[in-house]
């Protein structure tokens, strides 16, 4: 089976308490942050079991806000997903206002595998990463397409 093929992601609170103050942290100095979380796919259900916040650099642009991760930083994290034996899954950020998926997010993922998320929290992730602000997309053979919140289940 494939990530295409997976019908839910069930993901441990700790996890989302974790990439809650990482997103809060980043936001209180007005910048974005990337969290990655991978694990293990067990049919249509995929497990994520680790948190990662990559070195990034963080900017205050003209045009908004953005994050790069450099090729060295992924290539450490594509090792250590090789080593674990995990699939990077879900890409997860928070934008200052509205979730919603910009050009940018479209054009430069860090997950680029067909079924893996991106969730964006709105107003820097203040109320919480899974409430109704919180936008998911799944990136589909049409790009990345919007999902109902109950694709990703916290346990």
């Amino acid at each position: 089976m494939m990530l295409a093929d997976v019908e839910r992601f069930r993901v441990p609170a700790a996890i989302v308490q974790q990439t809650e103050e990482t997103l809060r942290s980043a936001g209180a100095e007005g910048y974005e942050a990337f969290v990655l979380w991978s694990g293990c796919q067990d049919g249509r259900l995929f497990n994520v079991r680790t948190i990662h916040v990559p070195r990034q650099d963080s900017y205050r642009l003209d045009s908004g806000l953005c994050v790069r991760v450099d090729g060295d930083e992924l290539h450490r994290l594509n090792v250590w997903l090789y080593e674990a034996r995990e699939i990077l899954a879900v890409q997860v950020h928070a934008h200052p206002d509205t979730a919603y998926h910009s050009e940018t997010d479209d054009t430069y993922p860090i997950v680029a595998t067909l079924g893996g998320l991106s969730i964006v929290a709105a107003e820097f992730c203040r109320a919480g990463l899974l409430t109704s602000s919180t936008a998911i997309y799944r990136l589909c053979s049409d790009g990345w397409i919007e999902q109902p919140a109950d694709l990703v289940q916290v346990t």
